[in-house]
């Protein structure tokens, strides 16, 4: 399941040659597609210096741990999206399975965590019991969304498809609400996603957030969402299934209004 994600402005670098290159309650995912695996391409060199061994988890969840991203996660990153259903419905879909432009997207994330306490997009895992280690299921992000004002922030998330169908976008959702609300004192928080993706939003829906009409995204035409912090207080406290009744009767509520 994707939610919209404000990928950073990627600064160029040199000396490299560039290689060819979402979870609700209910779980609509996009058309199955053949998965071509390509070769992992080595990571660039002469390149500015990121962590290389991965940082403490900073946030945890029953399922989660969110960290920032280091060098190490450069070949999970191109795995991801060389994966046709993760960019079915992207909206700002930036060629991050190419060896430049990933490792333009480390270097960039990694300022942003400097630049802007509290917000970024963060490596997300899961316990693999079997492996006895943290298995890479995607991202999920809290960035500034300009359109929306100088303050916006937009939460999203990308995961891998193996990760689809089992509530994890609703935690990591939860997670960063709590975040947004109760560290960084937002008052509002915005998402974005593609109108076709009904999976994101009825994940969105289910996290309490009200859409907000179609505007342009990078280009494109997006659903905005956004919740403020009177809702998610009230919304946080229920139930996920007793969530999911309250926003199906007020969607219908709002296309009756519509008819």
């Amino acid at each position: 399941m994707t939610l919209t994600t404000t990928t950073p402005t990627m600064t160029p670098l040199t000396a490299v040659s560039a290689v060819d290159e979402t979870a609700a309650v209910t779980t609509i995912a996009p058309p199955r597609a053949v998965l071509v695996r390509p070769s992992a391409p080595p990571a660039p060199t002469a390149l500015p210096r990121l962590p290389e061994h991965p940082p403490a988890p900073w946030l945890l969840g029953p399922r989660l741990r969110l960290r920032e991203f280091c060098s190490a996660d450069f070949h999970d990153l191109i795995r991801m999206h060389a994966d046709p259903r993760v960019r079915a419905h992207l909206l700002d879909d930036h060629p991050l399975d190419k060896t430049l432009t990933a490792w333009q997207f480390l270097v960039s994330i990694s300022r942003v965590y400097r630049a802007h306490e509290g917000l970024g997009i963060w490596h997300a895992s899961t316990v693999d019991a079997d492996a006895d280690a943290d298995r890479f299921i995607g991202w999920f992000n809290l960035m500034p969304l300009p359109a929306r004002g100088a303050d916006a922030v937009e939460l999203g998330s990308r995961l891998m498809p193996d990760a689809w169908g089992g509530a994890l976008a609703l935690e990591g959702g939860e997670l960063l609400l709590d975040h947004a609300f109760d560290t960084l004192t937002r008052d509002r928080v915005w998402a974005t996603c593609d109108p076709a993706n009904r999976s994101a939003r009825g994940c969105l829906s289910s996290l309490g957030f009200t859409e907000d009409g179609i505007d342009d995204y990078d280009g494109r035409p997006a659903v905005y969402a956004r919740i403020d912090r009177s809702r998610w207080l009230s919304w946080r406290g229920l139930p996920r299934r007793e969530r999911l009744r309250i926003a199906r009767a007020e969607r219908l509520q709002r296309e009756e209004q519509r008819a």
